[in-house]
């Protein structure tokens, strides 16, 4: 070993491996949850520091808040085991600063910098530049670009305003330079799953593995995801043999699809939590299981490629759903108090969402499910998300976040566990008032106690310091039919008597597969139900996809189902 070498064993999964070992200039990465795409963020701007001195990097999201709050915390504690240091005054050592001015001594990049508001500065001149859709989406002349959660953006808009800036010193590190770089000028998407239509672009660039290998990629990808369900059930009822069997032919359908790039430079790869199981453990996953419903979870940690859904009971379109609600002035203060510590900044609470007006009672409903229990969040104000426009005289209906948590079946701990994580989310709301959408069916007794669930629920909160106002619709559930039109005016917005309905795409996201992944048919009578007859088939996951659209079904029912039904159907209840 070489005196004053530093060497340390970095271990990386299968997923993280590919992207390293096929160099290109644009590379797509659609990573479940838990799979390690915060190591590939990390790992590229720091390859992009070391190829690249003086260089730009820019790190391009929906909002600033989203990056310095999702994003950066974890690609920066991947850095600093790689053994970057933040730059500490009092010693004069370290080797980057956040959003200030760079110490004196230090290189700066060759693209002069008017401000460093948004600027991460490297000790050897490298600049990661941070570019917000909601805000700053045109930046300096840059040499790469990184963008994480590469769904939640708006791809024309970053066509137009962000692509066109990634054209920055071709002389120093492009084809005019001595040794050009092949990742010069190139991108890197990170993101979970696309899950609706407009989100397709991020699987468009996979046709070349058909095209030039005749692979059919997301095929043989999906029922990869199969064997990984009958896996992890293999592993529950404790059958090794099969478990083997099952293993053994998962790898061999891999291998079949090895990630390559293509003849134009783009390399795409797929990744779910199995690529990473190394170290999240099987425990994780099997906890992960029994938590979540199955669609999402296949969606979420397996990765399944989401088809469309043929005549969906919802009709919910990008108009509906928005992303830019992060509250970046206020998380730009709280990162210059907390001198931009990445662990504190990791730790959100309601305080970050612009669409929550903590002046103002929240709407929630609890989906008391078999296996898992569902809440979600709703607050109703006059400004539309997506257009950013003010209607003082209609009720914007928003969906601002949502909650599971596993049921424990021998006490309550499910239902104060769900309660507390409400609470601890809005610990800092103001006006600490819920308005609770009671599920009908969380009234029954248990066996095991003299209170409901929905009773537990309200005294949990209220210990937690909520005043809890009940309201519940009339009868078990919501007559189909008529939710079913009532979705329809609501969804159309034609009609100034309904409200208009939407969604946060970040933080509903299980809600909006649940909602874009439930059928409906007509019954006998010609009347419009959910289809339910799959929940008897084992191979189609979408109908456990319900729990999420459920709680939405009951509030809005609750509360505008009268306009519909000429009569109310709205009930104070009390204890």
């Amino acid at each position: 070993m070489e005196y004053n070498v530093w060497e340390e064993p970095i271990y990386v999964n299968p997923a993280q491996l590919a992207l390293m070992l096929n160099p290109c200039k644009t590379k797509y990465a659609l990573m479940s949850r838990a799979s390690g795409k915060s190591f590939i963020t990390g790992y590229e701007i720091d390859e992009n520091v070391r190829l690249m001195p003086r260089g730009i990097t820019t790190i391009a999201q929906a909002t600033i808040g989203q990056a310095l709050t999702k994003t950066l915390p974890s690609a920066f504690k991947m850095m600093e085991f790689l053994g970057y240091k933040r730059y500490d005054p009092k010693t004069q050592t370290g080797d980057y600063v956040v959003c200030r001015r760079p110490p004196e001594g230090w290189y700066q990049p060759y693209e002069h910098i008017m401000s460093t508001d948004y600027l991460i500065s490297f000790s050897n001149g490298h600049g990661l530049y941070l570019l917000s859709q909601a805000t700053n989406s045109r930046g300096p002349n840059a040499d790469y670009n990184i963008t994480d959660e590469a769904l939640t953006i708006d791809k024309e808009q970053f066509d137009q305003e962000v692509a066109p800036t990634n054209r920055g010193n071709e002389h120093i590190f492009g084809r005019q330079s001595a040794h050009p770089l092949l990742k010069h000028h190139g991108n890197t998407f990170l993101s979970s799953m696309a899950y609706t239509p407009e989100q397709r672009w991020l699987l468009d660039p996979a046709a070349y593995y058909e095209e030039e290998r005749d692979i059919r990629l997301f095929d043989v990808w999906n029922r990869i995801v199969g064997l990984q369900m009958q896996l992890i059930e293999a592993h529950i009822n404790k059958e090794p043999k099969l478990f083997k069997d099952i293993w053994n032919e998962m790898q061999r359908l891999r291998r079949t699809i090895t990630p390559f790039v293509s003849k134009d430079g783009v390399l795409f790869l797929l990744g779910s939590i199995f690529d990473n199981i190394a170290n999240v453990g099987m425990n994780y996953i099997i906890n992960q299981y029994k938590v979540m419903d199955k669609f999402s979870f296949m969606v979420e940690i397996l990765n399944y490629i989401v088809d469309k859904i043929d005549h969906c009971y919802y009709n919910i379109t990008d108009r509906h759903r928005y992303y830019n609600a992060t509250n970046d002035s206020f998380i730009r203060d709280f990162a210059e108090d907390t001198d931009f510590n990445w662990k504190q900044l990791a730790d959100t609470d309601s305080r970050m969402d612009a669409d929550c007006d903590p002046n103002k009672p929240l709407e929630i409903t609890p989906d008391w499910g078999s296996s898992a229990s569902f809440l979600e969040v709703g607050q109703p104000g006059h400004f539309d998300w997506v257009t950013k426009r003010l209607y003082p005289d209609r009720i914007v209906d928003n969906n601002i976040n949502e909650f599971f948590v596993k049921r424990d079946e021998t006490d309550d701990t499910e239902i104060n566990t769900l309660m507390d994580m409400f609470c601890h989310y809005y610990r800092h709301h103001g006006r600490k008032v819920v308005e609770f959408y009671r599920d009908r069916y969380g009234d029954a007794r248990r066996a095991n106690s003299k209170k409901s669930y929905n009773q537990l629920a309200i005294e949990r909160l209220q210990k937690n310091g909520w005043t809890v106002i009940q309201h519940v619709h009339r009868g078990i559930e919501p007559p189909q039919h008529d939710k079913y039109l009532l979705w329809s005016y609501i969804l159309a917005e034609t009609d100034t008597r309904f409200p208009i309905k939407r969604f946060n795409g970040n933080k509903c996201k299980y809600t909006l597969l649940s909602m874009n992944n439930t059928r409906v048919r007509q019954s006998t009578d010609g009347r419009f139900e959910k289809d339910k007859r799959s929940e008897r088939n084992a191979s189609i996951p979408a109908e456990e996809a319900t729990h999420f659209g459920d709680c939405v079904d009951k509030r809005i029912w609750t509360k505008y189902g009268d306009l519909l039904t000429k009569r109310s159907t709205f009930v104070s209840a009390r204890y």
